[in-house]
């Protein structure tokens, strides 16, 4: 546990709001809105979950891919996923000097029957249990997702 706080701490991405009140500017996302209900339809992809880790400072999405076509831009390596609560802040992936963005990346063909996995900084255990969040990739927004 201790390593896991020492590597992800420094490694955690900037843009929450704090528990003492600093605000952060959230930045309008345009483009398509999507429900949480019509992902699977929609967007080609099954959110399995999003639960703390890390001792609560990341939190641990993972999904499926059910349509390689229209959940391609989950995978690709130039599209900038975050996370962002009903107050506007942004949580972003988590990064490390050594091996870059923690999360899944294309490499060769997407497998259908695979869960992949994306970690989000969480710092000073902003969102919580219960917390309703949105991940915006691109211009694909799925919102209403619970914490778990």
């Amino acid at each position: 546990l201790i390593f896991a706080l020492a590597f992800a701490l420094p490694c955690l991405s900037a843009g929450a709001t704090t528990k003492t009140g600093t605000a952060v500017k959230a930045m309008p996302v345009t483009g398509k809105k999507t429900d949480s209900k019509s992902v699977e339809d929609s967007l080609g992809v099954h959110i399995r979950g999003i639960r703390l880790s890390a001792a609560g400072f990341m939190l641990d999405l993972r999904y499926r891919i059910l349509d390689a076509d229209k959940a391609s831009f989950f995978l690709d390596r130039k599209s900038v996923p975050y996370l962002m609560d009903s107050a506007g802040a942004r949580l972003g992936v988590a990064s490390s000097p050594k091996i870059g963005q923690l999360r899944s990346i294309q490499r060769g063909a997407i497998r259908l029957d695979r869960d992949y996995s994306m970690l989000f900084g969480n710092p000073g255990r902003y969102l919580q249990q219960g917390s309703k969040i949105t991940l915006v990739i691109g211009k694909h927004k799925i919102e209403n997702i619970t914490v778990e």
